[in-house]
């Protein structure tokens, strides 16, 4: 296919510094490769010509393209940021400027039992000690991901923390930090970070020694720049050093990764301030997907309130075939998403499609359902919903049912005498679990009478209650006389389990992760009818089963480890106010990022070619549409692809859609269509449904207002609770605003 107008602008960029804003599906791997190839045709240094890439995967695939197409020149190199950063430090520690180091780097599970040990070690009290010591990944967990924040910035370890939202209880990550990096530095071990992290801090301590990797390359060419963090940032500038062009591509309307410490002003903003008078190009053309899908991209992304001047709009080229784009409304989002995806294995292999999650919380009743299915699906997470660890003391229960647990080996009976006493979590001090667990390790059956026997004199009267509770459940299972539902819900609401998980989480994405994995977990034990004697059996025999199926089936996946990528087909669940904008509740949570979480859905819908289905909400009374659904103008975007596609010469469209977008897209196809604009009723700002926080109670929807009092259901438990009017209203914050 010829280039478009666009992309023969960037091939033929004539020098100086340069940013490309380019629209997802734009062709725009093809357009670099293209003008490296003039480069390089024309005679440009190889040597002096410096390609940075995002990831492995898009280096790999720059470096074969180039490879491909030019056989018979010399080719620049291709790498990440951190492969470049990798050869820095080798060479700086070759000349002196570095100690010696190991360059085989930490693994998480050689990181992690270290910081658990610092961590209990810098405990303020015996208490916190000891949640440390019982509730490793709790704690371990947003350690390691405040120390990943921390080390892609150039603020201090207590600025990061002040600006991470992290509760106060977290305070002690900050020493926690420095002790690690001072056990790196004595062990001479490197992270994954490090590679940036080490040679980026060197240079900016040593000017001198940064002004021998200063001004070397003629041509530094930066990929996916709207995800670079600042020590990537300072490392661009150092190797700069004020000499030849820098050329960067990126798109600020897929700016998904500021937990990571991307920032999108990178690109929108400082650029010029680092690179002066860069031109401007466009690669606004999307070969991936046709008018409905672009007309609703623009809409959704047009709306949010950090818009950039020169904002670049979606347009679907003429080669493009038209993408069907469907809303499904149903109360049963996973199993609206299984008869969609059957619906579709009649026509094409299940390799086509993709299911896009919000949080992995969105997938576990769909995973049962597939699994029940014998549908093959591929996973990208680290386990499938029955290997979570919220699900161990089902499986224990479960085992002790079916006869299992009698065979299991020492370690495993250890593994799972440990699950019996701390799922959930009763804060008994760590001593008294280890002698327990001493006690029991050899134990393997008439297992409720020795636990109950083994349980000490000296335990609080609520955690003798909550064990005594456990054995009787235990007795339950061996009897093998109940259903499995009847075992798992007696677990459940024997231990007050989901209030549980919420009280022993940092994060309040796990929280809602884990309660939606238990509750599709008990649902679908509920749905299958099996006695407690064969669940156990049956579930390995699902896992199994999908073990044999292989990967080649539907991709369950989040949205952002879905970018940069396609598929045919693309599901979208749960697309609701609970999910978009995605709001976490509890004392650990912060305000969400609307403007980030609009760029998030933006990205999910740009990831379909033929087909994308939405899953809305069928009653919107406990589950309100998203506000972004508003932003989307679905009926306006429909009718004006319709007419663009039929080759009509007017169309009504309602007046609630963004009029400027509208005629900058027909501009820009070059369509001469009359637009008739329909009045459309004006919505109230202080109508019933809108979404509010309360100081006390979080996120919620107002159900009534009658002018005395106010009705709201909170999205933390699902509870609607009634208010005093007066006394209530100033304390709301608005999120619609």
């Amino acid at each position: 296919m010829p280039f478009t107008d666009e992309q023969q602008a960037v091939i033929a960029h004539p020098g100086g510094h340069a940013r490309i804003v380019a629209v997802a599906g734009s062709g725009k791997t093809s357009t670099l490769t293209a003008y490296l190839g003039r480069r390089l045709n024309a005679g440009a240094n190889p040597r002096r010509l410096l390609v940075l890439m995002y990831n492995k995967a898009a280096q790999q695939d720059v470096a074969r393209r180039l490879a491909a197409q030019h056989p018979n020149l010399t080719l620049p190199e291709v790498r990440t940021f951190h492969s470049l950063g990798y050869r820095i430090l080798q060479r700086l520690v070759h000349d002196g400027d570095v100690r010696p180091v190991n360059w085989d780097l930490l693994s998480d599970a050689q990181v992690e039992p270290v910081v658990w040990r610092l961590l209990r070690a810098a405990a303020e009290d015996e208490e916190q000690a000891e949640d440390i010591l019982s509730r490793k990944k709790k704690w371990v967990e947003p350690a390691l991901n405040y120390f990943e924040l921390v080390k892609s910035s150039l603020a201090s370890p207590a600025e990061v923390f002040e600006q991470s939202g992290l509760p106060k209880a977290c305070r002690l990550f900050i020493e926690v930090f420095e002790q690690f990096e001072q056990w790196r530095a004595d062990q001479r071990r490197l992270t994954f970070a490090d590679l940036l992290y080490d040679p980026v801090r060197c240079l900016i301590a040593k000017p001198d020694v940064a002004a021998r990797f200063a001004g070397h390359m003629d041509e530094i060419l930066v990929d996916e720049y709207q995800d670079i963090n600042p020590i990537q940032q300072r490392l661009l500038e150092i190797l700069h050093g004020g000499r030849g062009q820098v050329m960067v591509v990126g798109d600020p309307d897929q700016t998904i990764y500021e937990f990571r410490g991307s920032e999108p002003s990178l690109l929108t903003d400082a650029f010029q301030r680092h690179f002066p008078e860069p031109r401007d190009y466009q690669l606004s053309w999307t070969f991936r997907y046709g008018h409905q899908l672009s007309l609703l991209a623009n809409q959704l992304i047009q709306a949010g309130a950090d818009r950039v001047a020169a904002s670049t709009l979606c347009l679907s080229h003429v080669s493009t075939p038209r993408t069907r784009v469907r809303q499904m409304r149903s109360d049963d989002s996973a199993q609206a998403a299984l008869d969609c995806i059957q619906a579709w294995q009649r026509e094409r292999p299940l390799t086509d499609i993709a299911v896009l999650n919000r949080l992995w919380a969105n997938s576990a009743r769909l995973e049962l359902k597939l699994l029940a299915a014998n549908l093959p699906y591929r996973l990208e997470s680290h386990r499938t919903v029955l290997e979570r660890f919220e699900l161990a003391p089902f499986w224990v229960l479960l085992d002790l049912a079916s006869g299992d647990f009698s065979r299991y080996s020492d370690e495993q009976r250890r593994h799972a005498w440990r699950t019996l006493l701390t799922q959930p979590y009763l804060k008994i001090r760590k001593a008294i679990v280890d002698e327990l667990l001493a006690k029991l390790a050899g134990v393997a059956s008439d297992t409720a009478r020795h636990f109950r026997n083994a349980l000490p004199d000296n335990l609080a009267g609520f955690q003798a209650d909550q064990l005594l509770e456990r054995a009787r459940l235990m007795q339950k299972a061996e009897a093998s006389q109940s259903s499995a539902t009847e075992l798992v819900s007696g677990w459940l609401i024997g231990t007050d389990y989901l209030n549980a998980l919420r009280d022993n989480a940092f994060s309040a994405q796990q929280v809602d992760d884990q309660v939606a994995t238990v509750t599709a977990f008990v649902d679908f034990i509920a749905a299958q009818r099996w006695s407690a004697a064969e669940a156990a059996d049956q579930l390995r025999a699902l896992q199994a089963q999908r073990r044999a199926g292989g990967q080649n089936g539907v991709t369950l996946t989040s949205i952002h480890k879905a970018k940069g990528r396609e598929w045919p087909c693309v599901l979208i669940p749960e697309l609701n106010a609970r999910f978009y904008p995605y709001h976490p509740e509890g004392d650990l949570s912060r305000p969400a990022n609307e403007d980030s979480e609009r760029r998030l859905l933006y990205v999910a819908l740009t990831r379909a070619r033929d087909e994308a289905v939405l899953l809305t909400p069928l009653n919107r009374q406990d589950t309100p549409d998203s506000p972004f659904w508003r932003d989307l103008s679905w009926d306006g975007c429909r009718l004006l692809a319709d007419a663009l596609d039929a080759g009509v010469t007017e169309v009504t469209l309602p007046d609630s859609m963004n009029a400027d977008v509208v005629s900058r897209y027909l501009a820009a196809q070059g369509r001469q269509l009359t637009v008739h604009w329909e009045r459309t009723t004006p919505t109230n700002s202080t109508a019933l449904g809108r979404r509010l926080r309360h100081p006390k109670f979080g996120a919620g929807q107002l159900l009534s207002d009658d002018g005395d009092r106010l009705q709201i259901r909170f999205l933390r438990d699902g509870q609607a609770r009634q208010f005093d009017r007066r006394q209530t209203w100033p304390l709301l914050e608005w999120l619609d605003d």
